[in-house]
């Protein structure tokens, strides 16, 4: 019995840590959208969000590691509690307050409404506390496979997905990357007789209603402008799509508040030299700053809006 018991104690604490590893993997994969999601509560700036999630991903990812290898197994156990118990109270907060369709607990490849999740936590909460009394393994080389673990913790949040400010570092922001006789000859064009951009500051968004990263970009311009509050006639989204996608574009994005105009792809495609999505920087209708989703910062359109 007791042997049995034993084999169940080691299926259940791999289980969980694999769980944790995947679940943060996730959560890298789509990054930009858990950051997103992380300032929509309003507690933190867009910087310090992304920081936020980089630091959940890596906890999470050391919590997992060190709980399948049981090095500081104790530690490792009472940080994936305090995690565990932490996201359950705010999913408690998100479902009696909030009407979120995905609580990016697995990143977005796995969709998973607050409910379903509070259920898993809870159920996982029950499983760790089945596993609470196990040892840490006596084995030579623990204090690598400790330093290697931070090592794999950190490095995947923070060397390759680093945050907009590390990115911008590195960029040539001060490039205006876009075709200026192709957005000239898309102003001139009768569609645009009814869009005046040509007092005052202004972006424009030149999207493609099908491009996934131009959807992470728009809902990260729809939560800075809310968030600051920032006067959303000032965005204009110029799109890429037909009827019925742009319309599931601005929903899906929550950015039904922005002006909207369709164009064709051929001149998307032109005006952002082929590169989506493409965030246009006016001031009494001249461009004076490019940038894409990374170089789109709460700072830079703050100080460009406001």
């Amino acid at each position: 019995m007791d042997k049995l018991i034993n084999i169940l104690k080691i299926i259940v604490r791999v289980g969980i840590g694999l769980f944790f590893i995947v679940s943060a993997i996730l959560k890298l994969l789509s990054i930009e959208n858990f950051e997103i999601y992380i300032y929509s509560f309003n507690l933190l700036s867009f910087p310090l969000s992304g920081l936020a999630a980089r630091c959940v991903i890596a906890c999470e990812l050391l919590a997992g590691v060190l709980l399948i290898i049981k090095v500081k197994y104790k530690w490792a156990w009472w940080l994936t509690l305090l995690m565990l118990v932490g996201f359950s109270f705010l999913l408690v907060y998100v479902i009696l307050f909030r009407d979120d369709s995905n609580c990016h607990c697995m990143g977005d490849l796995v969709q998973m409404r607050p409910s379903l999740s509070l259920v898993k936590n809870l159920v996982t909460i029950a499983l760790l506390l089945f596993v609470r009394k196990e040892e840490d393994y006596q084995f030579k080389g623990r204090k690598l496979a400790l330093a290697l673990s931070f090592v794999a913790a950190i490095v995947p949040p923070f060397a390759l997905f680093p945050t907009d400010n590390v990115y911008n570092l590195f960029s040539r922001a001060d490039d205006l990357d876009y075709n200026e006789a192709a957005f000239n000859g898309m102003m001139a064009d009768s569609v645009m007789q009814d869009v005046h951009i040509d007092d005052g500051n202004y972006i424009v968004a030149v999207i493609s209603s099908f491009c996934p990263h131009c959807k992470s970009g728009c809902m990260k311009m729809s939560e800075i402008v809310t968030h600051n509050q920032i006067d959303s006639s000032r965005v204009l989204l110029f799109v890429w799509g037909d009827s019925t996608s742009v319309k599931q574009f601005k929903t899906e994005t929550k950015t039904e508040q922005f002006r909207s105009v369709q164009i064709d792809g051929i001149t998307a495609i032109n005006v952002n030299n082929g590169l989506f999505p493409k965030y246009l920087f006016l001031k009494d209708g001249s461009v004076v700053k490019t940038a894409d989703n990374k170089q789109l910062t709460e700072k830079s359109i703050c100080a460009h809006l406001k």
